[in-house]
């Protein structure tokens, strides 16, 4: 009898400890995952998706400054969304929000200045910058609750996870500057007679 009751108690302790171990083992295998805290993004889809939304601004930049008669400004914006790629490092995620800011800053400051003399076919480009300006930021927008919890795994060791953070600390400034630019930008559409892109409208209503 006593010999039955000790080899019961010996078989649950055995099932206890082995759900325990599994648990365990369950948590150390999702963190080789790379996902970032209850997120579920790993570090490369989070570069991905901002590198996505990052090319998208630089482009609406390169349009709208051009559409303004700011050539060189718009070269600087659309070279830059070229050479930005999906395995972005973290200096050259710095690098490329460096241009970006500076072409927002161009750009602000000539749709605040004196009237802009426009033609058909710039006010045509510049409406699709403002588009394409605010896919840019339905792209951070919608991935900035991923970016908020992210924390880097063990198989995140590196570029990606490198990058990663840099996305995470920087996305919420960016969001707020762009969407500055954006409604800058709307502003400046209404008030010489540029259609609105519906995306447009979408976006600011997130901000």
């Amino acid at each position: 009898m006593k010999s039955s009751y000790v080899k019961a108690i010996s078989a649950v302790a055995l099932v206890l400890v082995s759900g325990i171990a599994s648990a365990q083992l369950g948590g150390f295998a999702k963190s080789l995952t790379g996902a970032g805290g209850g997120s579920g993004a790993s570090a490369e889809q989070i570069v991905t998706r901002y590198v996505g939304g990052a090319q998208s601004v630089m482009r609406a930049d390169a349009g709208m400054l051009a559409a303004v008669g700011l050539k060189d400004e718009a070269e600087k914006a659309s070279v830059q969304a070229k050479n930005l790629t999906e395995g972005a490092t973290k200096n050259s995620l710095e690098e490329a929000s460096a241009v970006q800011t500076a072409s927002s800053a161009a750009l602000e400051q000539a749709l605040k200045g004196k009237k802009v003399e426009m033609d058909a076919a710039s006010k045509k480009q510049f409406a699709a910058g403002v588009g394409e300006l605010a896919k840019g930021v339905l792209q951070y927008v919608g991935m900035s609750k991923d970016v908020a919890g992210f924390k880097p795994g063990v198989s995140s060791i590196g570029n990606s996870a490198g990058s990663a953070l840099y996305v995470a600390k920087s996305l919420p400034d960016s969001i707020k500057n762009l969407g500055s630019t954006l409604k800058l930008a709307i502003e400046f559409s209404k008030a010489n007679n540029i259609p609105v892109p519906k995306e447009a409208n979408d976006a600011t209503a997130l901000l």
